[in-house]
């Protein structure tokens, strides 16, 4: 589909959404009374790292990685998923773990997922599927009957109760919604694609979520629990009337802090929120920890984000694939190649794009305004992110901007203090990078 900056946005934000909670929840799994303001600590039963993501996450790349392509083969995802299965991950999920250990290869998946079913009807609708299925809505925006065939057909690989299928499409529903119409309540437009014996008791449980306390929602492992349980985070926790954004993370923190799958509740929960506010909405702090199988930091995420949100097609300069972009920026755009230190902060430097050639070797931690390439130079080596910013009069161009801009200030403050030297920098140096330093500024001095 062709897309708004802020669409693209909140396609990045379902996936990185989704990370974040994983790594919030994954420090307290198992936990039934969780911190109510839970941090990125890591740890818990398999000893994640600080901002390591879990199988939750793990699984939902799988698929994301199929789709970046413009591909939602289910074969295709079921072979990625066993080799994923067979480089031994910390943690599996019992169900899948049960279907992907008896399976041989991606045709065996399905008939074994069913007869798991048929020979256990009461035990095969864990959260396993619902987990993982962010990827198949930004795969299928605004097609609702190949986004829901597929959420079902991708969650048989491995749950062959229809429960588990079922919830699967009322939350491609509700993120289809959140990306295209900054609606929080998609979920009800879900019922429809449900068979039509479903979708009373699905409204039920929708009901009950929505006017239930989140801690009654424990414990989750079973899917409809999971799904009432970020439900109720997401609609009970209050958006802030300053900086609505601030919901993911109020949000995200009430997911975890109901306890017990506290990763998985959190994941199903941040891809939903991520949706709807963007991974503009996702603060440094915890982006900037991002990482995880199969080796993959928060860029990663937005890269398999927008080439799923374009089936599989880049720009007409190659972002998000292409290896540099500097070339480009140097030819059209005619950067100075400036690099200055604000005054009375030497460790802060300012400049442009082609900066990034120039700068002093003691430059350790870099934002970059504008669009980069995957492997710019002197960037490997150092603390780097890249935030969105667009040269535009129209707000809709720059979602989130007051929380980015303090989100941002709060990071170079930070860096400061730890005696990081800092270079901020945009195409030109013209808007973009004066008005993060402006920020700067203003929150250095009070």
């Amino acid at each position: 589909m062709t897309a708004s900056v802020g669409q693209l946005d909140r396609a990045v934000g379902t996936l990185m959404g989704l990370a974040t909670g994983d790594a919030l929840g994954a420090g307290y799994e198992f936990q039934s009374h969780p911190p109510s303001h839970p941090e990125m600590i890591g740890g818990g039963s398999f000893r994640w790292e600080p901002g390591e993501w879990t199988d939750d996450t793990q699984m939902a790349l799988c698929i994301a990685e199929i789709t970046q392509t413009g591909s939602s083969d289910p074969e295709a995802i079921g072979e990625r998923f066993l080799e994923w299965y067979r480089s031994h991950p910390k943690d599996v999920g019992n169900q899948t773990r049960a279907v992907l250990g008896a399976a041989s290869n991606a045709a065996d998946l399905e008939h074994i997922a069913r007869a798991r079913f048929e020979a256990s009807p009461n035990n095969s609708a864990g959260n396993g599927s619902l987990m993982r299925t962010a990827a198949v809505a930004l795969a299928h925006l605004g097609d609702d009957a190949a986004m829901s065939q597929t959420a079902r057909t991708i969650s048989d690989l491995t749950h062959g109760d229809p429960l588990a299928g079922e919830a699967c499409v009322l939350w491609c529903a509700a993120i289809d919604r959140a990306v295209r119409e900054q609606r929080m309540d998609g979920i009800h437009d879900g019922l429809a694609l449900l068979p039509a014996s479903s979708r009373d008791r699905w409204a039920n449980w929708i009901q009950e979520a929505e006017s239930s306390p989140p801690p009654s929602f424990k414990p989750n492992g079973f899917v409809v629990k999971a799904l009432q349980a970020a439900h109720a985070a997401i609609t009970q926790t209050p958006v802030p009337a300053e900086l609505p954004c601030v919901h993911l993370q109020d949000a995200l923190r009430t997911a975890v802090a109901i306890g017990h799958d506290t990763d998985t509740v959190a994941a199903i929960a941040g891809s939903l929120l991520g949706a709807r506010w963007g991974g503009s909405a996702v603060p440094l702090r915890w982006r900037r920890l991002l990482h995880g199988w199969p080796g993959y930091r928060a860029r990663d995420l937005m890269r398999l984000a927008v080439m799923t949100l374009r089936g599989g097609e880049e720009d007409s300069v190659g972002w998000p694939i292409a290896k540099r972009l500097i070339p480009y920026y140097k030819k059209t755009f005619r950067p100075a190649g400036s690099v200055v230190a604000l005054p009375d902060h030497p460790s802060v430097f300012i400049g442009d794009v082609a900066g990034l050639e120039t700068m002093d070797d003691s430059v350790d931690a870099v934002l970059s305004l504008c669009r980069m390439g995957t492997e710019e130079g002197k960037l490997a080596a150092r603390e780097h992110h890249e935030i969105w910013l667009v040269d535009s009069n129209d707000p809709k161009s720059n979602p989130n901007l007051d929380f980015v801009l303090q989100d941002l200030a709060e990071w170079m403050v930070e860096r400061r203090d730890e005696g990081r030297s800092i270079f901020i920098h945009c195409v030109r140096a013209e808007n973009r990078t004066p008005t993060v330093a402006a920020a700067y500024l203003a929150k250095s001095t009070g």
